[in-house]
Protein backbone atom coordinates (compact mmCIF):
# COMPACT_ATOMS: atom_id res chain seq x y z
CA UNK A 1 0.00 0.00 0.00
CA UNK A 2 1.04 3.45 -1.47
CA UNK A 3 1.66 5.97 1.43
CA UNK A 4 -1.24 8.19 1.16
CA UNK A 5 -0.22 11.49 -0.78
CA UNK A 6 -0.82 15.05 0.07
CA UNK A 7 -2.81 16.02 -2.90
CA UNK A 8 -5.29 13.41 -1.82
CA UNK A 9 -5.61 14.27 1.31
CA UNK A 10 -6.12 17.71 0.65
CA UNK A 11 -8.85 16.61 -2.63
CA UNK A 12 -10.12 14.48 0.43
CA UNK A 13 -11.12 16.75 2.80
CA UNK A 14 -12.86 19.12 0.59
CA UNK A 15 -14.73 16.94 -1.16
CA UNK A 16 -16.00 15.57 2.15
CA UNK A 17 -16.95 19.19 3.11
CA UNK A 18 -18.64 20.29 0.02
CA UNK A 19 -20.55 16.64 0.32
CA UNK A 20 -21.56 18.11 3.71
CA UNK A 21 -22.43 21.25 2.38
CA UNK A 22 -25.72 19.51 0.61
CA UNK A 23 -27.86 18.55 3.17
CA UNK A 24 -27.14 21.80 5.41
CA UNK A 25 -29.80 24.76 6.43
CA UNK A 26 -27.79 27.93 4.57
CA UNK A 27 -28.95 31.00 4.11
CA UNK A 28 -29.32 31.88 0.49
CA UNK A 29 -26.83 33.64 -1.34
CA UNK A 30 -28.39 37.01 -1.54
CA UNK A 31 -28.96 37.25 2.34
CA UNK A 32 -25.36 36.82 3.15
CA UNK A 33 -23.32 40.20 3.69
CA UNK A 34 -20.61 40.79 1.51
CA UNK A 35 -16.96 39.62 2.41
CA UNK A 36 -14.91 42.25 4.15
CA UNK A 37 -12.40 43.77 1.74
CA UNK A 38 -9.37 43.23 3.97
CA UNK A 39 -10.77 39.34 4.45
CA UNK A 40 -11.28 39.17 0.86
CA UNK A 41 -7.55 40.50 0.89
CA UNK A 42 -5.98 38.16 2.74
CA UNK A 43 -7.74 34.82 1.09
CA UNK A 44 -6.39 35.62 -2.27
CA UNK A 45 -2.98 36.26 -0.67
CA UNK A 46 -2.87 32.73 1.01
CA UNK A 47 -4.52 30.94 -2.04
CA UNK A 48 -1.66 32.61 -4.15
CA UNK A 49 1.53 31.85 -1.38
CA UNK A 50 -0.11 28.05 -1.24
CA UNK A 51 -0.40 27.47 -5.23
CA UNK A 52 3.39 29.49 -5.57
CA UNK A 53 4.41 26.92 -2.39
CA UNK A 54 5.47 30.14 -0.31
CA UNK A 55 5.27 29.05 3.18
CA UNK A 56 7.22 32.62 4.65
CA UNK A 57 3.87 34.42 3.02
CA UNK A 58 1.85 31.42 4.30
CA UNK A 59 3.09 31.75 7.87
CA UNK A 60 3.00 35.43 8.02
CA UNK A 61 -1.03 34.54 7.43
CA UNK A 62 -1.72 32.70 10.10
CA UNK A 63 -3.32 34.09 13.17
CA UNK A 64 -0.62 33.95 16.06
CA UNK A 65 -2.85 32.97 18.63
CA UNK A 66 -3.26 28.90 19.37
CA UNK A 67 -7.18 29.57 20.03
CA UNK A 68 -7.56 31.19 16.48
CA UNK A 69 -5.55 28.67 14.66
CA UNK A 70 -7.49 25.88 15.63
CA UNK A 71 -10.83 27.30 16.49
CA UNK A 72 -14.06 26.10 18.90
CA UNK A 73 -14.23 22.24 18.79
CA UNK A 74 -16.50 20.79 15.62
CA UNK A 75 -17.43 17.82 18.01
CA UNK A 76 -20.32 17.64 19.91
CA UNK A 77 -19.15 15.13 22.20
CA UNK A 78 -16.07 12.75 21.81
CA UNK A 79 -16.50 10.48 19.05
CA UNK A 80 -16.39 6.84 18.76
CA UNK A 81 -12.68 5.99 17.32
CA UNK A 82 -11.85 2.74 15.21
CA UNK A 83 -9.49 0.86 12.68
CA UNK A 84 -6.11 2.66 13.83
CA UNK A 85 -3.88 1.61 10.98
CA UNK A 86 -0.33 2.58 9.64
CA UNK A 87 1.59 2.81 6.68
CA UNK A 88 5.26 3.54 7.29
CA UNK A 89 5.02 7.30 8.68
CA UNK A 90 1.20 7.72 7.74
CA UNK A 91 -1.32 6.80 9.92
CA UNK A 92 -5.22 6.88 9.91
CA UNK A 93 -7.94 6.44 12.53
CA UNK A 94 -11.44 6.45 11.55
CA UNK A 95 -14.24 8.31 14.01
CA UNK A 96 -18.39 8.59 14.18
CA UNK A 97 -19.52 11.14 16.09
CA UNK A 98 -22.12 14.09 16.00
CA UNK A 99 -20.59 17.58 14.58
CA UNK A 100 -21.49 20.96 16.30
CA UNK A 101 -21.41 22.29 12.03
CA UNK A 102 -25.17 20.94 10.78
CA UNK A 103 -22.95 21.04 7.55
CA UNK A 104 -20.03 17.91 8.63
CA UNK A 105 -21.02 14.34 7.98
CA UNK A 106 -20.89 12.43 11.27
CA UNK A 107 -18.31 9.99 10.06
CA UNK A 108 -14.36 10.92 9.09
CA UNK A 109 -11.07 9.88 9.67
CA UNK A 110 -8.40 11.71 11.64
CA UNK A 111 -4.53 11.39 9.27
CA UNK A 112 -1.25 11.36 11.15
CA UNK A 113 1.97 11.79 10.49
CA UNK A 114 5.18 10.33 12.45
CA UNK A 115 7.54 13.22 12.49
CA UNK A 116 9.84 14.80 14.69
CA UNK A 117 8.96 18.52 15.98
CA UNK A 118 10.28 20.52 18.88
CA UNK A 119 12.83 17.59 19.31
CA UNK A 120 10.52 14.69 19.06
CA UNK A 121 9.61 11.93 17.25
CA UNK A 122 5.71 11.38 17.58
CA UNK A 123 2.49 10.63 15.89
CA UNK A 124 1.16 13.96 15.25
CA UNK A 125 -2.36 14.84 13.67
CA UNK A 126 -1.85 16.71 9.81
CA UNK A 127 -5.86 16.98 9.48
CA UNK A 128 -9.39 15.70 10.28
CA UNK A 129 -11.61 14.78 7.16
CA UNK A 130 -15.29 15.14 7.11
CA UNK A 131 -16.87 12.43 5.12
CA UNK A 132 -20.09 10.07 3.56
CA UNK A 133 -17.95 8.20 1.21
CA UNK A 134 -13.95 8.47 0.45
CA UNK A 135 -13.10 8.80 -3.30
CA UNK A 136 -11.80 6.06 -5.00
CA UNK A 137 -8.85 8.15 -5.67
CA UNK A 138 -8.44 8.38 -2.23
CA UNK A 139 -4.98 6.53 -1.35
CA UNK A 140 -5.73 6.25 2.85
CA UNK A 141 -4.29 2.81 4.08
CA UNK A 142 -6.70 -0.06 4.91
CA UNK A 143 -5.02 -1.88 7.15
CA UNK A 144 -1.81 -2.16 8.45
CA UNK A 145 0.01 -4.42 6.62
CA UNK A 146 3.33 -5.38 8.61
CA UNK A 147 4.28 -6.15 12.27
CA UNK A 148 6.15 -3.12 12.26
CA UNK A 149 3.01 -0.84 11.26
CA UNK A 150 0.49 -2.99 13.63
CA UNK A 151 2.68 -2.47 16.71
CA UNK A 152 1.82 1.54 15.78
CA UNK A 153 -1.95 1.17 16.61
CA UNK A 154 -2.37 1.51 20.37
CA UNK A 155 0.14 4.78 19.67
CA UNK A 156 -2.12 5.88 16.94
CA UNK A 157 -5.57 6.19 18.63
CA UNK A 158 -4.17 7.22 21.44
CA UNK A 159 -2.54 10.79 19.34
CA UNK A 160 -6.14 10.96 17.86
CA UNK A 161 -8.04 10.51 21.27
CA UNK A 162 -5.16 13.21 23.06
CA UNK A 163 -6.00 15.46 20.24
CA UNK A 164 -9.80 15.44 19.97
CA UNK A 165 -10.23 15.40 24.10
CA UNK A 166 -8.06 18.44 24.03
CA UNK A 167 -10.38 20.03 20.87
CA UNK A 168 -13.15 19.44 23.14
CA UNK A 169 -11.80 21.09 26.25
CA UNK A 170 -10.39 23.94 24.45
CA UNK A 171 -6.89 22.86 25.21
CA UNK A 172 -5.21 24.50 22.51
CA UNK A 173 -1.66 24.81 23.62
CA UNK A 174 -2.28 20.58 23.99
CA UNK A 175 -3.63 20.46 20.01
CA UNK A 176 -0.93 22.68 18.70
CA UNK A 177 1.90 20.19 20.66
CA UNK A 178 0.05 17.30 18.92
CA UNK A 179 -0.54 19.14 15.15
CA UNK A 180 2.02 18.37 12.22
CA UNK A 181 2.67 21.92 11.52
CA UNK A 182 2.91 21.61 7.28
CA UNK A 183 3.35 25.25 7.02
CA UNK A 184 6.53 25.13 9.09
CA UNK A 185 8.33 22.83 6.34
CA UNK A 186 10.36 24.19 3.62
CA UNK A 187 9.02 23.45 0.17
CA UNK A 188 10.49 24.39 -3.09
CA UNK A 189 8.64 26.25 -5.27
CA UNK A 190 6.92 24.09 -7.94
CA UNK A 191 7.47 25.49 -11.73
CA UNK A 192 4.51 23.89 -13.47
CA UNK A 193 1.61 25.44 -12.11
CA UNK A 194 0.23 29.13 -11.72
CA UNK A 195 -2.60 30.36 -10.51
CA UNK A 196 -3.94 32.71 -13.17
CA UNK A 197 -7.21 33.54 -10.77
CA UNK A 198 -9.15 32.73 -8.44
CA UNK A 199 -13.02 34.53 -7.14
CA UNK A 200 -13.94 34.24 -3.60
CA UNK A 201 -17.46 34.85 -1.66
CA UNK A 202 -18.77 34.63 1.93
CA UNK A 203 -20.64 31.24 1.97
CA UNK A 204 -21.32 31.32 6.06
CA UNK A 205 -20.31 32.26 9.44
CA UNK A 206 -18.17 29.34 10.60
CA UNK A 207 -15.27 28.34 13.44
CA UNK A 208 -15.91 31.22 14.74
CA UNK A 209 -15.34 33.16 11.71
CA UNK A 210 -15.78 33.88 7.93
CA UNK A 211 -15.86 30.77 5.72
CA UNK A 212 -15.51 31.62 2.12
CA UNK A 213 -15.50 29.86 -1.37
CA UNK A 214 -13.51 29.76 -3.69
CA UNK A 215 -12.53 29.08 -7.50
CA UNK A 216 -9.19 28.96 -8.65
CA UNK A 217 -8.01 29.16 -12.14
CA UNK A 218 -4.60 27.11 -12.27
CA UNK A 219 -2.06 26.87 -15.47
CA UNK A 220 -0.36 23.70 -15.27
CA UNK A 221 2.28 22.51 -17.37
CA UNK A 222 1.51 20.06 -20.16
CA UNK A 223 -2.39 19.66 -19.29
CA UNK A 224 -5.37 21.33 -19.64
CA UNK A 225 -6.02 24.41 -17.68
CA UNK A 226 -7.98 23.48 -14.24
CA UNK A 227 -10.72 24.85 -12.56
CA UNK A 228 -10.45 24.34 -8.64
CA UNK A 229 -12.95 24.82 -6.07
CA UNK A 230 -12.55 24.73 -2.11
CA UNK A 231 -13.36 26.27 1.16
CA UNK A 232 -11.15 29.04 3.10
CA UNK A 233 -11.70 29.77 7.17
CA UNK A 234 -10.35 32.84 8.38
CA UNK A 235 -10.83 34.31 11.83
CA UNK A 236 -10.51 38.33 12.55
CA UNK A 237 -7.39 38.54 15.08
CA UNK A 238 -6.82 41.71 16.60
CA UNK A 239 -8.88 43.71 13.77
CA UNK A 240 -7.01 41.72 11.00
CA UNK A 241 -7.99 38.76 8.63
CA UNK A 242 -5.90 35.57 9.09
CA UNK A 243 -6.65 32.07 7.80
CA UNK A 244 -6.82 28.81 9.63
CA UNK A 245 -4.33 26.66 7.38
CA UNK A 246 -5.65 23.45 9.19
CA UNK A 247 -9.15 24.01 7.69
CA UNK A 248 -7.92 24.89 3.96
CA UNK A 249 -9.10 22.54 1.49
CA UNK A 250 -8.96 22.41 -2.66
CA UNK A 251 -11.39 20.13 -4.08
CA UNK A 252 -10.77 19.64 -8.18
CA UNK A 253 -13.83 19.47 -10.61
CA UNK A 254 -12.87 16.18 -12.62
CA UNK A 255 -9.94 13.97 -12.37
CA UNK A 256 -7.64 14.80 -9.63
CA UNK A 257 -5.16 17.05 -10.82
CA UNK A 258 -1.96 17.15 -8.40
CA UNK A 259 -1.78 19.38 -4.69
CA UNK A 260 0.26 22.74 -5.79
CA UNK A 261 2.26 22.02 -3.46
CA UNK A 262 3.76 19.59 -1.63
CA UNK A 263 2.58 19.04 2.15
Amino acid sequence: MRAVSPSILILLLAVALSCGQAGSAEPPRAALPPLPPDAERVAREFLTAFCGNDRDAIRALLPSAVSDLYGPCLFARMPVLSKPRADGRVGAVDFEGPPTDAALPSTGLVVLRYTEQGGTKAWRIRQIYWYRELPREARIPDRSRTEADREQEPALRQAAEDYLRAWLAGGYETMDRLTFHWWEVPRERPQWVKLVGVDVRPRSVSLAGACVDFVARLKVVGLMPRTVRGHLWLVEENSTWRVRPVTFAFVSQGPPFGSPTDL
